[in-house]
């Protein structure tokens, strides 16, 4: 790891302590730039598009670590894989589970939607690839719009889960996964509202 690397996860993680409390802002980054380095110029020098792009930088570390965490696949069916992988993703918020929720907060404000659908697209786009997904046509688009509707609504109710262990959320995840795979194709239009942003490159 670069030493330009490490300095910005070792921001991000102090960031994400503040953010707990009060959200995402250019405060927040510049103080967490501060009790890192003492220099607050580093949260714009890292991290130059602002709390939005610290956010897409830790949904990337999520999605890297979620990877490397997972089994190999070979020995399961797709419908285990993916299951197994949205669970791993949603678990390793466990630690910063009160930043996350603040999180979703910060992209569903108008101006951060593109960028949040861009992330949810990663995600299950990484999901969908550890489950051997090869698919080049339009069901390629149909697989990851299902999932991502599977990957919010699990990540949500996880949010007010306080089940042991969030074994309710486990539930509910097995039942979405059962729902979607009943399902005719996703309508279009679903698809195109979804990921608006890829009609714009």
């Amino acid at each position: 790891m670069s030493k330009r690397e490490k300095l910005k996860q070792q921001i991000l993680k102090r960031a994400l302590v503040h953010v707990s409390f009060e959200g995402w802002s250019q405060a927040v980054l510049d103080r967490a730039a501060f009790d890192v380095t003492g220099d607050t110029s580093y949260s714009w020098r890292l991290f130059p598009k602002g709390p939005l792009e610290a956010v897409a930088y830790w949904s990337a570390l999520l999605d890297q670590e979620m990877l490397v965490s997972l089994p190999a696949p070979e020995a399961y069916r797709v419908r285990t894989k993916v299951a197994l992988a949205v669970k791993t993703r949603i678990g390793l918020l466990e630690s910063t589970k009160e930043a996350a929720r603040k999180t979703v907060a910060y992209l569903t404000l108008p101006q951060n939607m593109p960028e949040a659908s861009r992330l949810l697209y990663a995600t299950v786009n990484e999901i969908w690839y550890y489950a051997g997904d090869t698919a080049t046509d339009y069901n390629f688009y149909t697989k990851r719009g299902l999932l991502a509707w599977v990957y919010s609504a699990t990540f949500l109710y996880w949010l007010r889960d306080k089940s042991d262990e969030h074994e309710a959320t486990w539930i509910f995840l097995d039942r979405r996964i059962d729902e979607v795979l009943k399902l005719p194709q996703l309508p279009k239009i679903f698809m195109e509202r979804l990921f608006f942003w890829k009609r714009h490159g």
